[in-house]
């Protein structure tokens, strides 16, 4: 970044988801049997939740409070949004070098009625102009993205997203220009999400 990372992190606080057998009983009598087929179970519903992993697009976890203090910010606002939530993460990435990109993550999963306009809520903070609809990749949902600068003009680009289970925002910082970032968004929001199915 300029001289020091850490001023620009701290004005980004400002801005800133088998076959079940049915096997019948066959009664031991002279019955004939059952020509009833078997019908495999509805497969189990998948469950997201968020993780924090140790490096996002080669970056390490930061270790310093106020980056992560950014990313930590608006938790208990999106907890209570998909109240009561399942999982929660905030962190900042990045090695805070002078040059240094960073990428601050943050995120809830719980039960999400209103995609569009939840995603509209949280990218509110953020000092971007309007957000462009993206592609949600393949967990699908709804995503925007916006750029803009962060108040030292530091280039801020911020991404969100919204699923039925999910919501989280992706915000990269950088002292130099950033082009499109919708491709490293979706890779982000890929390696916070686990799936698993819900045991029946």
């Amino acid at each position: 970044m300029t001289t020091s990372t850490r001023k620009p992190f701290l004005s980004a606080a400002a801005l800133l988801t088998f076959l079940l057998p049915t096997a019948a009983c066959t009664p031991e009598t002279d019955a004939p049997p059952s020509t009833a087929a078997t019908v495999p179970a509805p497969p189990s519903p998948a469950v997201r939740k968020l993780r924090m992993p140790e490096t996002l697009l080669g970056l390490p976890k930061s270790m310093d409070r106020i980056s992560t203090g950014v990313a930590k910010q608006h938790l208990d606002i999106l907890k209570r949004e998909v109240a009561p939530a399942t999982s929660a993460v905030g962190w900042a990435y990045g090695d805070n070098g002078p040059d240094a990109d960073m990428v601050f993550i943050t995120g809830v999963s719980g039960t999400v009625t209103d995609q569009r306009g939840m995603v509209e809520r949280v990218l509110q903070p953020y000092r971007i102009k309007t957000p462009e609809p993206v592609d949600p990749g393949e967990l699908g949902g709804t995503a925007r993205c916006g750029q803009g600068r962060t108040e030292d003009e530091s280039f801020l680009v911020t991404c969100a997203w919204a699923d039925d289970q999910t919501v989280g925002i992706v915000a990269f910082v950088s002292s130099r220009p950033q082009a499109d970032r919708t491709a490293q968004f979706l890779e982000v929001r890929k390696a916070m999400t686990e799936t698993t199915a819900q045991a029946r």
